[in-house]
């Protein structure tokens, strides 16, 4: 694939109208600007591969990448792009026979995430969804239940005594 001057249109298809709500995909610009970067500094992407975007927050509230994820991606296809309101986002590119198969496992470890199967060439950026995480449920489980909740510690007065 090689991004023209003009830019490539983007097509986002099959995109559930739940995910569509937090989709970083939709913000305009910013896949094809992340693209285009990955071009610029890498050269030409193959006009096959899967894609995941994850909120570099995310990503950080689980400590950094998830050890497993190590095994399942290519540090040379992993980069940070931010949005047009300055959030990071880590996104992974896929390449390769197994491209599907790892983009679903690595992505079945990064919470808020949305993976895509892409096509691509010099005029149009077809992003296919694949599916997406939310929250993940062994993130919920590993939580603990605060000991006390504000307003009990308040009520109790125990707040207080621990600022004094």
């Amino acid at each position: 694939m090689s991004l023209t001057a003009q830019g490539p249109r983007l097509e986002v298809v099959g995109l559930p109208p739940h995910v569509a709500a937090w989709s970083v995909a939709r913000i305009p610009g910013f896949v094809l600007g992340v693209l285009s970067r990955w071009e610029r500094e890498h050269g030409a992407l193959p006009e096959r591969f899967s894609l995941v975007l994850c909120p570099q927050a995310e990503v950080n509230a689980l400590g950094g990448l998830p050890d497993g994820l190590h095994a399942l991606t290519d540090p040379r296809l992993r980069c940070r792009h931010f949005t047009g309101c300055h959030r990071p986002y880590l996104v992974i590119l896929f390449t390769g026979k197994e491209a599907e198969d790892r983009r679903s496992a690595a992505q079945a470890l990064l919470p808020w995430s949305e993976g895509y199967r892409v096509t691509a060439d010099a005029e149009q950026v077809r992003l296919e969804f694949a599916e997406a995480s939310e929250a993940l449920e062994a993130e919920d489980a590993d939580r603990e239940a605060p000991a006390q909740r504000l307003r009990e510690l308040l009520a109790s007065g125990e707040l207080l005594r621990i600022l004094e």
